[in-house]
């Protein structure tokens, strides 16, 4: 087995969160971000919010690369700015647990210090407050990166999420880290059985290119040939209510349908 097989078995064992951690993790900020500004309207329709509808989150520019024509010199400086960002955020997030729990121990006493409980909280919401800014400079560092004609088109792929005739960005992750543990449960069952899953790794030296590209749809269907090959499901399903999304364009392949929990 070439050295480059073996890399392709080490991705499988250890999964599709390697190659989107440099942005997917960054979703937990934004929601962050979006979440104080629609608490604002709790329990009324908030109007237009010009904010968030001119937000363009990491996680969209990068998956829709190919879509937007992403040059090579944009795809560094967006994946340097990402993961100076994702470093910076991830102290920010261990600084805001420590916080949080000290307020736990806080509000663990019998009786409660009232003064050193609100100040516990003043210093969760400056942390929150720093994640919300970290977060919000690099969607406008990214938004600066980007020409008049790539926001144009980010902007009607947002739509077009909103309308559900796209799966947005995290089902699109999920659908391709099911595939990939169906792929992973069925090399396995070719080591148990004694087989030589060199051919699989073959097949999956594709993966990382093309998940760095941006190209889901030609990963997905890799994926889908890896599964055909091991005899493994290629349909990801969930036990609870679903809407069905495609990540193809072909609305009567299998391959193309994808599913996903309801909106409640």
């Amino acid at each position: 087995m070439s050295a480059r097989q073996a890399a392709a078995l080490a991705l499988i064992a250890f999964g599709l969160r390697a190659l989107f951690l440099p942005y997917m993790k960054l979703s937990g900020a934004l929601f962050l971000l979006c979440l104080c500004l629609s608490q604002a309207f709790a329990g009324r329709a908030p109007p237009a919010d010009p904010v968030v509808e001119n937000l363009l989150p990491p996680e969209l520019v990068m998956q829709h690369q190919s879509e937007i024509e992403l040059t090579e010199d944009q795809k560094s400086a967006l994946m340097a700015e990402i993961q100076k960002t994702q470093g910076h955020l991830a102290d920010l997030l261990r600084r805001l647990q420590k916080e949080v729990d000290a307020l736990g121990v806080l509000l663990k006493k019998d009786a409660v210090d009232e003064q050193g409980a609100l100040a516990q909280l003043d210093r969760i919401l400056n942390e929150e407050r720093e994640i919300k800014r970290a977060h919000l400079a690099l969607i406008l560092g990214i938004k600066n990166k980007l020409s008049t004609e790539q926001e144009v088109k980010l902007r009607e792929i947002k739509s077009k999420i909103a309308a559900g005739q796209l799966p947005p960005p995290e089902a699109v992750q999920r659908v391709l880290e099911g595939k990939l543990k169906n792929v992973q449960e069925g090399v396995q069952g070719w080591q148990n059985e004694g087989r030589d899953p060199s051919k699989v790794a073959e097949i999956m030296q594709e993966l990382e290119p093309l998940m760095k590209a941006g190209r889901l749809k030609d990963a997905e269907a890799m994926l889908d040939r890896v599964l055909k090959l091991l005899g493994s499901p290629t349909r990801i399903r969930s036990d609870r209510p679903t809407n069905a999304v495609r990540l193809g364009n072909n609305p009567t392949s299998e391959r193309s349908m994808v599913v996903c929990p309801s909106a409640k």
